[in-house]
């Protein structure tokens, strides 16, 4: 990509400030989405915080000299790394060692030099594990980001592959009750439900369905995170249920997150939903979304859709958040648990993101320089961070 980085990312803080000209805006906006690594700075950038006279430091930074003299210091054991991925390192340590604040880390600590990691490398799931757990107790193994194929699985025809599950209308007759569709670490996965109703399921997350709706309401069953594009049907309304909510809906786009036992929030696109747990209930109207919290109960504000749909193109925002929060983003997106040799570090709290299909030694090298926290792994494959 033959771009001035510098100056590229100079625009982008005019855009996150508001300082930017028409045409710039058009310009970097047309970067944004062509690229990739540009895409994942804005995506960052936009959520950290600005500082008096950064657009100014920016302009006089030599980031290539700059970027020589900390290379010095890094113990770089990633292979085949790109000199994108390099500068959007370097960008990130460069605002953190001359402003004090930068696209992953907001703290007054100063980062320290880099060691070198000679532990036992970082591994993660294994590609392998997606399911479907069918009602009678079999179980069927899905392709992943395969060309699609049919699977038969007794009486149903499947049609899986492509990162995408259906199934043949007029196949399932006789296949009552609840499969379960199991979606492992590192993936993320779709499934069009009998009704048209699409569901796209995050990483480390599952959902009962059954093949044919029957009875005066179109139920399924979450745990974890999913996004629901339901067909509109005001004579059935679809319920999806959670640990904690249940949550009604007639025909309408939300995203639902239940990965914490006591936590469960539901964010609304479009159309309206009506969240209960108990006595207690929360609708929405677009923009909103409901948190509940066990012991609490329910709290409505605003969102931002594209932070929180982030993750369904791979990325996962994170603004001001405790590192033992992005440490669960890793036990889920990678199946790589991470302890703290010092506990005092999970509070310590960071803005970036973190890309699901890069290595997970890259963020960890990043977060080492930036952050100067240090990581090895055990003979497990557990990261720990001191």
């Amino acid at each position: 990509m033959s771009v001035n980085h510098e100056h590229i990312y100079q625009l982008l803080l005019q855009k996150r400030n508001g300082t930017i000209n028409e045409s710039d805006d058009q310009y970097v906006s047309g970067l944004i989405s062509v690229h990739e690594e540009i895409d994942l700075m804005w995506r960052a950038l936009k959520h950290s915080f600005s500082l008096p006279g950064e657009e100014k430091f920016w302009s006089q930074i030599d980031a290539s000299r700059a970027w020589n003299t900390v290379k010095e210091d890094l113990a770089v054991r990633r292979s085949g790394g790109s000199s994108q991925r390099g500068w959007l390192l370097a960008a990130a340590i460069l605002l953190v060692a001359f402003t004090g604040i930068g696209l992953l880390w907001k703290s007054n600590r100063q980062p320290g030099k880099l060691a070198v990691n000679t532990s036992v490398p970082v591994t993660v799931a294994p590609a392998n594990g997606l399911q479907l757990l069918m009602a009678d107790g079999k179980t069927v193994d899905l392709p992943y980001n395969k060309p699609q194929q049919q699977i038969s699985a007794g009486n149903v025809q499947l049609n899986a592959g492509a990162k995408k599950l259906n199934y043949t209308a007029g196949t399932t007759k006789g296949a009552e009750g609840y499969n379960t569709l199991v979606v492992p670490p590192k993936m993320d996965y779709k499934l069009q439900l009998s009704d048209g109703t699409e569901v796209w399921l995050n990483a480390t997350s599952k959902l009962k369905f059954p093949f044919e709706f029957s009875g005066k309401a179109r139920e399924v069953y979450l745990e974890g995170e999913a996004y629901f594009q339901v067909a509109s049907n005001a004579a059935r309304p679809f319920i999806v249920h959670t640990e904690q909510t249940d949550i009604e809906v007639l025909g309408t786009s939300f995203n639902v997150t239940t990965y914490k036992d006591v936590t469960t929030r539901t964010s609304l696109v479009s159309g309206a939903v009506v969240t209960r747990s108990g006595q207690e209930k929360a609708a929405l109207k677009p923009g909103q979304e409901a948190v509940f919290i066990a012991g609490k109960g329910y709290s409505v504000r605003p969102f931002d859709e594209e932070e929180v749909l982030a993750w369904m193109k791979g990325v996962y925002i994170f603004r001001n958040t405790p590192l033992h929060e992005i440490a669960e983003v890793i036990d889920r997106w990678y199946g790589v648990k991470v302890v703290f040799d010092n506990p005092s570090l999970a509070a310590k709290r960071f803005t970036g993101g973190l890309e699901k299909q890069q290595k997970l030694d890259y963020f960890l090298e990043t977060l080492q320089v930036v952050g100067d926290i240090e990581h090895y792994s055990d003979n497990q494959g557990t990261v720990h961070l001191k």
